[in-house]
């Protein structure tokens, strides 16, 4: 697909929003984003007492005469972040337009961490490859939306579970992972109890469909899986849905009692909703963006 996934309107409705970290692990070259360290930028923070071996060049020559006692300025440090954006490219993501979804939510957010001068870094594969982009710089928002709305649809046979942690770089400030959360609950947990001691801020966007959402099949159906191809007869019924909804609803509450459980946020999307809906709505809501 070319770039129309991610036409210059939806750009352009992203306006001056940022990606927040609430984590203190940012990148080691400079960027826009205030730590909570001091350092050289041109934003006074406070005083401290001189000691031997300070730059004689940020004593405060004016308090210095006030008070006898020299004292050095100290600055704010403005420090990049380094943001990555994790997609699960398994079946179930090729369905009901789940897939254009996440790569129009993927490249959102990569052009907010590109404006705001921060290093960007992408990854997804196949069962033949992987598929890595990084960049740093706005110049390169035209670069990150052509790459991700080039990616192949989905087809991943592998568990994004078993895979994930292989995928994601070192050094990551905030890792989003997009993903409609379908695997068993056991193996989220497994992946979320390493995730935290790989990166400090962990956000997980699940991504629901309207068919999924509210499903209007009638009479007898085979269902086919689409990761495993293993087929079922069903006899549809108001009962055999509402038995559906249920366990489905069991899963997404496990999930968040799960993410909440090792420090992970979570948030709910659904592709009828729109992209923007979530950017500017649902993670500004939830302290993501601002």
């Amino acid at each position: 697909m070319n770039g129309e996934l991610f036409p210059n309107g939806l750009a352009k409705r992203l306006g001056a929003l940022s990606i927040v970290s609430r984590s203190g692990r940012l990148g080691h070259h400079k960027g826009t984003h205030r730590s909570r360290k001091t350092g050289s930028s041109l934003d006074f923070s406070d005083f401290r007492e001189y000691h031997p071996g300070d730059d004689l060049r940020h004593i405060d020559w004016n308090v210095y005469a006030r008070t006898d006692k020299p004292y050095i300025k100290q600055f704010l440090d403005e420090q990049e972040m380094r943001i990555h954006i994790l997609l699960d490219p398994t079946k179930s993501m090729g369905a009901d337009g789940k897939w254009n979804y996440a790569r129009q939510l993927a490249i959102a957010l990569g052009q907010l961490a590109l404006k705001s001068g921060d290093t960007l870094s992408f990854s997804t594969w196949t069962d033949e490859q992987d598929t890595f982009f990084r960049k740093k710089g706005a110049a390169h928002r035209a670069s990150v939306t052509k790459f991700i709305s080039a990616i192949e649809d989905p087809g991943s046979t592998e568990n994004f579970t078993d895979r994930a942690l292989a995928s994601i770089p070192k050094a990551v400030t905030v890792l989003f992972i997009l993903t409609d959360g379908l695997e068993e609950v056991e193996k989220w947990e497994h992946l979320f109890r390493r995730l935290p001691g790989i990166c400090g801020d962990v956000r997980v966007v699940t991504i629901h469909s309207k068919v999924e959402e509210a499903p209007n099949y009638e009479g007898d159906i085979r269902f086919v899986d689409i990761e495993s191809g293993d087929g079922i007869e069903v006899t549809m019924t108001r009962r055999t849905v509402q038995d559906y909804l249920e366990k489905k609803s069991v899963h997404e509450a496990q999930m968040i009692a799960l993410a909440r459980k090792f420090g992970i946020q979570l948030i709910r999307a659904e592709v009828a909703e729109g992209v923007m809906e979530t950017v500017t709505k649902k993670m500004r809501h939830a302290g993501w963006v601002r």
